[in-house]
């Protein structure tokens, strides 16, 4: 075998869907280059990890290509993690090693730690060629597009644009998993060699997710008429809570109040949020701030900064109303829920429809005096 050829792929960090997605690469990669290919995979549960490592170093009777997957390396002790180093270090020329560390969610000591016993950072600077050393991380929310973006050909063997990224994320959530199990649904959907577009997202995507009240709120207060229409279609097509509905858009609505409010004495908090400039640091703490204020927000919650106030635009969205529009707009509200509850409002389709309507029209309605 060429010195050039890799021998050993070494996978760490919290993010599974990469890791299973190089995993499967690094696989097939080996298995097209050589033909007769056996894989084991270590289980604790069919004998130590001794054994394991003996079935590494014996070889076949019919010189077969070998590859040892050893998943969870976080769990081995310290003498397991060194008998693999050694393995590591000069396997036999008919094996192929692939480990995947875990996170274990706790600190590990020098001599416990996988990447340090096995030298991760070592071998990712060694020149022969022999040794594959990534780390995969799990993306915090605001980094989930640049992630698709950064890993969609491998998880995919497709490109796909920024926007197209974000509108992925925009319709699947921020879920790692569920974001890849959605690509490749879009992968079979298009022809080899077209990149991830927008209108294959849309019809693979949207088709298969059943939209929320969450994001009604949303569009309504945006004032985006079509967005609300494509939502209540989807909602109308099961059975969905109406009061809750309510709910949801009462919630929504009272914190574009508290931001107005907000707004009257931290007037620099806005402008960070909706004007352009400013470090990372101060557009996330103008956010938390802006998040407490508008009650989406609690002590320890920093983390949800970025979903909750800034993707979402809520800021934004409370620049477009004044407060006396949303007072009036809260009244509304109650005025609806009460008639559903006692069955004055029968909640129909066009009813929903029209109320929604309002909503977006406050500003005008309100102008005119046309208020009920």
């Amino acid at each position: 075998m060429s010195n050039e050829e890799a021998r050993v792929f070494l996978f760490s960090g919290d993010d599974t869907v990469g890791k299973d997605s190089a995993r499967i690469r690094a696989l097939d990669t080996i298995q097209k280059a050589h033909a007769g290919v056996l894989i084991e995979f270590f289980d604790s549960a069919a004998g130590p990890f001794a054994d394991f490592i003996d079935k590494m170093l014996t070889p076949t009777l019919f010189g077969d290509t070998r590859i040892f997957i050893v998943t969870h390396a976080e769990s081995l002790g310290e003498r397991e993690l060194a008998n693999l180093d050694t393995v590591i270090s000069a396997p036999p020329d008919d094996v192929f090693v692939i480990v995947d560390i875990g996170d274990s969610g706790k600190k590990k000591s020098a001599k416990n730690d996988p990447a340090k016993k096995l030298r991760l950072s070592e071998r990712e600077k060694d020149g022969s060629g022999r040794y594959v050393v990534r780390t995969f991380q799990k993306p915090p929310d605001y980094k989930v597009a640049q992630w698709l973006i950064d890993n969609s050909h491998e998880l995919c063997g497709r490109r796909i644009s920024k926007e197209v990224a974000e509108l992925l994320v925009d319709l699947a959530g921020h879920d790692t998993a569920t974001l890849n199990s959605e690509l490749q649904k879009i992968d079979v959907h298009l022809d080899a060699g077209e990149a991830v577009d927008a209108d294959s997202v849309r019809t693979i995507v949207g088709a298969s997710r059943q939209m929320t009240v969450f994001e009604l709120a949303s569009a309504c207060g945006r004032k985006d008429p079509l967005r609300v229409l494509e939502i209540l279609d989807s909602l109308f097509t099961t059975v969905f809570s109406v009061p809750m509905m309510i709910s949801v858009l009462h919630r929504h609505y009272s914190a574009l109040l508290r931001i107005r409010y907000h707004a009257r004495g931290n007037p620099q908090d806005i402008k960070v949020l909706t004007r352009g400039g400013g470090s990372f640091s101060a557009k996330n703490e103008a956010a938390f701030r802006v998040g407490v204020a508008a009650g989406l927000l609690h002590k320890g919650e920093e983390r949800k900064v970025y979903p909750v106030i800034i993707a979402s635009g809520i800021v934004a969205q409370a620049q477009q109303y004044d407060e006396a529009q949303l007072q009036l707009i809260l009244g509304w509200l109650l005025e609806f829920d009460v008639g559903v509850k006692t069955g004055r409002i029968r909640a129909s389709r066009m009813e929903v429809e029209l109320f929604c309507y309002r909503l977006m029209r406050v500003a005008e309605l309100a102008a005119t005096g046309v208020v009920q």
